[in-house]
């Protein structure tokens, strides 16, 4: 009998508490990003009641152009942080320098650059409002060193905490400057709030004051990774908020608010689920760059748990966003239920599309999303420059008709760094969907059931609508993605993905 070396038994320890890593973690950003999301969506429905549809387009505009940036003070280096198997002190000091004078930089331009976006969409308000909110990209240079950390050890108890506390104190700074009449400003106000507060608990959590040194040589590997991935994050940014900014000059601020709201009833339910999986994949993705087999396992067996949650939200969405609307009382809305129905089509790839970037990225291959990246951002504003020349719902069916061929191309990439061909991939993650087709059947079932006999209690007929819908649609679930299901129980087979 040969004895395991403490190396082979602490290699094996490791191996066998790595499925509950990943599910305490999938725990504390599921449970953190679902809480965090609604204490976001409550605050901004409270907000909507007193400030106008173009106030909030005004703001929406402000964050479309911030989302594009943000991508630039970072510069893909936290990315590079989690993904780097080994890295030191020196390295990591030396990243934060180099974001913080992007950061600097960057804001000094913007603020210089701001009175010409308020010229461009004649809202001379929006030269304040960008000035101001610029401060949060220099903000988040000093928090993002720590979060990457935390994030490498999977200590997603603590960003949970520091996320949603910034969050609950930011809401409720949004909700009273929205009450007192500041409009767009209670938006904006409210989101820089939350930034400073990630940025003192995240110090709490995780103290980190960098050393004055800099070694370009060390960390010029991880800066050319970085490049790819902040590449990558700057065009995916740009060609998913490009539409915002096409809609605020064609259509005016109002129309941004309706088509922001359709948008994020659907935009914000998909993020939420397939950040709190995304989150956690990243990581452990990077821990299994090595080990073709299990990676491929649990990015097929993620995959489609994406597809079928998502899949089954926006099928709830889709089928009771007239009595939402009717229930929350905003039928002041009412022109974005067509546009709802549209977006509803969209998630569906989003929630595929959304886990693949992470892949890539693990495996070091950040210049695969880069070319992604370059496509989309040509074909996809091409696409709603083509729309709005129809009407504001042709912007939103330029996503459908041009999404799914850029999610191909992505698919297309997965199947290169797994190693295995296009086709293989979509056998392995379509099946995620099957369930969505019988479960719509029968959320439409009882629409039909509950106008014909609740047709004057909206609140009844949506709870039970949706408890109904929901509960086929998780049974469906459950009985289809057995072998998935026990593969994120720990019970791993290769064959089983």
């Amino acid at each position: 009998m040969v004895d395991s070396s403490p190396s082979d038994q602490d290699q094996t320890a490791s191996e066998a508490s790595f499925p509950g890593q990943v599910i305490r973690s999938l725990l504390y950003s599921g449970v953190g990003t679902t809480v965090s999301k609604v204490l976001n969506v409550v605050a901004l429905l409270v907000v909507l009641k007193w400030i106008s549809a173009s106030a909030f387009g005004i703001a929406s505009i402000v964050l479309a152009i911030f989302s594009i940036l943000k991508a630039v003070t970072e510069l893909g280096l936290g990315v590079a942080i989690v993904q780097a198997q080994d890295i030191t002190r020196e390295e990591i000091d030396s990243l934060f320098w180099l974001s913080l004078g992007a950061s600097g930089t960057l804001y000094l331009l913007l603020a210089a650059a701001a009175p010409l976006a308020g010229w461009f969409y004649e809202e001379p308000q929006l030269t304040a409002l960008l000035q101001v909110y610029g401060l949060s990209l220099v903000v988040f240079s000093f928090y993002f060193v720590p979060k990457n950390l935390l994030t490498k050890e999977l200590s997603f108890g603590r960003i949970v905490f520091a996320e949603n506390a910034s969050l609950l104190g930011s809401s409720l700074v949004m909700v009273a400057l929205a009450y007192y009449g500041f409009g767009a400003w209670s938006i904006i106000v409210g989101e820089l709030g939350n930034r400073v507060g990630r940025l003192g608990l995240f110090q709490i959590f995780r103290p980190y004051w960098p050393h004055l040194t800099f070694n370009w040589t060390a960390v010029q590997p991880r800066v050319s990774f970085g490049l790819y991935a902040t590449g990558s994050r700057l065009l995916y940014n740009f060609y998913m908020n490009a539409d915002y900014l096409l809609v605020g000059r064609i259509f005016g601020p109002e129309a941004v608010g309706i088509y922001t709201m359709a948008y994020r009833i659907i935009s914000d339910p998909v993020k939420t689920l397939a950040f709190t999986i995304n989150d956690v994949a990243y990581p452990a993705f990077s821990k299994l760059q090595d080990e073709l087999d299990r990676l491929r396992t649990y990015f097929f067996t993620i995959a489609r748990a994406n597809l079928s949650l998502i899949g089954l939200v926006l099928v709830i969405i889709a089928v009771h966003i007239e009595e939402l609307l009717v229930v929350g009382g905003y039928e002041k809305y009412f022109d974005a239920i067509p546009l709802v129905y549209i977006f509803s089509f969209v998630g569906v790839f989003r929630a595929v599309a959304a886990l693949v970037p992470q892949l890539l990225n693990a495996v070091g291959q950040a210049r695969l999303n880069f070319f992604y990246a370059i496509l989309s951002s040509i074909l996809m504003p091409l696409a709603f420059l083509v729309g709005g020349q129809f009407s504001l719902n042709g912007v939103a069916w330029a996503w459908v008709v041009t999404y799914p061929l850029v999610v191909g191309v992505l698919l297309y990439f997965s199947a290169r760094v797994l190693q295995t061909s296009f086709g293989y991939v979509l056998r392995r993650v379509a099946p995620g969907g099957v369930v969505l087709l019988p479960t719509l059947g029968a959320g439409l079932a009882m629409q039909f059931f509950t106008d014909a006999y609740l047709p004057d209690m909206p609140i009844l007929a949506l709870g039970i609508g949706t408890v109904v819908t929901l509960g086929v649609g998780l049974g469906l679930i459950a009985l289809h993605e057995r072998k998935a299901i026990s593969v994120i129980r720990g019970h791993y087979s290769a064959e089983e993905a």
